[in-house]
């Protein structure tokens, strides 16, 4: 086996971390939006300054037990990953008993240095309590990837995973019973030390692309989703319903088309700001009425979309007749007092993988008119 030099590898961490903390650092001042950075800054930093610490007091011949700070940082950085991640994902902090369980085992470390001066007794117990805070991060991230999968959380994800079981690993080998053997010991620990610089730096790009994935999806947000109700926007509306054609061969989507009746008369009337909030209230009303994974469109004007991507065969007239309803049923409030109108709507099933997305629309858009010029207020099935 070839030998590692403990001291070398921890002078790599310690700079690899600085400069991690100082990138980090930079981008949380600049997006002052992204708490998360600025705990991820500070896992960084804590790693960076008990290594700092270490090294002084290994310069000034220090008693031994100072060089025990140096394992607090793993332990420190930990804990802000942990919760750093939890920010990101828009979780609860809930940081009281990580804080504390954390400054347990700082406390305790020292005061295990302090006693036996022996640093292995320290070590072991950090790496074993900084692997017991990664894996409720490791959970959030694999959770996080399972209900929007993308390389970065599972880069995250992956990271994580390793960390704590290297974390695991070096815990167990710098234990005497486990590994009487000290020297052989220190080299096992010194390439679990080499495997966790390149942990921390995968952590880091992973960090890194998970704001940029999120800075996109928001860019893509701003492209594809209607500013005045908030649902998608025509753009995004064509994408999504060519993918869930591409894979509803089984059960193919159905597409409904909205149209508000007389709704020029409205604006005639009272103005645009108020047929803007009745669009706004119809938007409102659509969400409350589908499942979170159906989909709800404001195509242009007072016209509407809505895609079921799992319907039942036969149910095309009940889901039609929910939404004429749920616009039909209650006034929206306005600066002119409550409204009230009434939608026509036209209902079309695709018929499988190979009909075009356009194919399926204009069959909706058929029932859509054949429902107008039946009077109004009404569903109309397509043929």
């Amino acid at each position: 086996m070839q030998t590692l030099q403990v001291d070398t590898l921890l002078s790599v961490y310690q700079l690899v971390t600085a400069m991690l903390a100082l990138a980090t650092l930079g981008g949380a001042w600049h997006l002052k939006s992204e708490r998360a950075l600025w705990l991820w800054a500070g896992a960084f930093g804590a790693s960076a300054l008990t290594q700092t610490v270490r090294a002084l007091a290994f310069a000034v011949e220090a008693p031994r037990a100072w060089y025990a700070v140096g394992h607090l940082g793993g332990l420190i950085s930990a804990l802000l990953v942990m919760l750093g991640l939890r920010v990101f994902l828009g979780q609860r902090l809930r940081c009281r008993g990580p804080v504390a369980f954390t400054a347990l085992v700082a406390v305790a470390a020292l005061v295990l240095a302090a006693a036996t001066g022996h640093l292995w007794a320290s070590l072991s117990l950090t790496l074993l309590a900084s692997a017991l805070l990664t894996a409720p991060a490791m959970r959030a991230a694999q959770q996080a990837w399972r209900a929007q999968p993308g390389f970065p959380m599972l880069l995250m994800a992956t990271a994580l995973a390793v960390s704590a079981g290297v974390e695991l690993a070096r815990a167990c080998v710098m234990l005497p019973w486990v590994v009487p053997d000290r020297a052989l010991a220190t080299q096992y620990n010194a390439w679990g030390l080499l495997a966790t610089i390149g942990l921390v730096i995968a952590q880091g790009l992973a960090m890194l692309l998970l704001l940029q994935d999120r800075a996109l999806r928001r860019i893509e947000q701003l492209i594809e989703v209607d500013v005045l109700t908030g649902l998608l926007n025509r753009r995004g509306f064509d994408e999504r319903l060519r993918r869930l054609l591409q894979r509803g061969a089984e059960q193919p989507p159905v597409l409904a088309l909205l149209d508000v009746d007389h709704f020029k008369r409205i604006n005639d009337t009272h103005g645009h700001a108020v047929g803007d909030a009745v669009l706004s209230g119809i938007g409102e009303r659509l969400r409350e009425t589908l499942r979170p994974f159906d989909l709800a469109v404001r195509l242009g004007g007072e016209e509407f979309a809505v895609i079921w991507a799992q319907a039942e065969p036969g149910d095309e007239a009940r889901l039609g007749e929910r939404l004429r309803e749920a616009v039909g049923t209650a006034a929206f409030p306005t600066a002119a007092g409550p409204l009230a109108v009434t939608v026509s709507v036209g209902v079309a099933r695709a018929r499988g993988a190979n009909e075009a997305p356009e194919a399926v629309f204009s069959r909706a858009d058929a029932a859509l008119y054949d429902a107008k010029r039946a009077g109004r207020d009404r569903v109309q099935l397509a043929a």
